[in-house]
């Protein structure tokens, strides 16, 4: 009699652990993406804005590890920099150069890659008002890079390959591509104490790449050209003569049309 009671007791407790173990918040999911291309045609750079979202609004980005790839024959990192509500890069970012071959491991041959790992947080000594992040895309800083082929001078569409340092479906230990690399890491401000930091899942949109949806497959991915913006600088295209052409000869028509009106 006692041994029916205990199974349906230690049944109701098991159950109870496994609600309790689901109940937990999820981590709020930050997303991180590069955007809003510029060229400045002066010093040859290429800058974009670094935009965030969450699906939880109301959280404030505490601090980002800001890690990435390029290639290296067509840019070359200059600077992180334009940072709203008090974001700062307390340190340079260390940058790492790889072989030529290394590209291929991102379905880029000949491209040899470059990475940068550097560090954007919160100014602990000069708190702003905070920027809370929504579901829309919001921007907290900028990143430039000069534009060092010659090949992408002068061109309609530009679109270099930037690639974040974070894995499909990243494995718990070394989400990053290299060994013993935590990626990219971003943690939001504790509600609960605000000089303190909370975790989060990291989501990331690389710029003109993406996966190939198969984590365990090399290459992992491959370019795609989404996001491009023209290099031309003060030239007007060959399409557009035609337009100028014809609102010349309007205007010139106009012209004679009224002085002969007034000679009449």
């Amino acid at each position: 009699m006692k041994k029916h009671i205990l199974l349906p007791l230690i049944f109701t407790l098991v159950l109870l652990s496994g609600f309790q173990v689901t109940a937990q918040p999820q981590l709020p999911v930050v997303s991180v993406r590069f955007y809003n291309p510029q060229y400045i045609c002066s010093t040859q750079t290429y800058c974009l804005d670094v935009q965030f979202k969450t699906d939880a609004p109301g959280e404030e980005l505490f601090m980002m590890n800001v890690r990435f790839f390029y290639d290296d024959n067509v840019l070359e990192f200059e600077s992180m920099g334009d940072f709203q509500g008090g974001y700062k890069a307390p340190d340079a970012p260390f940058i790492e150069t790889y072989d030529a071959n290394s590209g291929a491991f991102f379905g880029m041959p000949g491209s040899p890659m470059e990475w940068v790992n550097g560090v954007v947080r919160l100014d602990p000594l000069d708190p702003p008002a905070p920027i809370y992040l929504t579901g829309e895309w919001t921007k907290l800083f900028k990143i430039c890079f000069h534009v060092d082929d010659p090949a992408a001078i002068r061109i309609t569409n530009f679109c270099p390959v930037i690639i974040w340092d974070l894995e499909e479906n990243p494995p718990e230990e070394w989400p990053g591509y290299n060994e013993g690399d935590d990626g990219v890491v971003m943690t939001v401000v504790d509600n609960f104490n605000g000089n303190e930091s909370a975790p989060t899942t990291e989501n990331v949109v690389h710029l003109n790449w993406q996966y190939d949806g198969t984590p365990e497959s090399e290459p992992v991915g491959f370019p795609i050209p989404l996001l491009c913006i023209s290099t031309i600088c003060g030239e007007v295209p060959l399409s557009n003569w035609a337009l100028f052409l014809a609102i010349g000869l309007m205007l010139v028509t106009t012209l004679f049309i009224w002085r002969r009106r007034m000679n009449s």
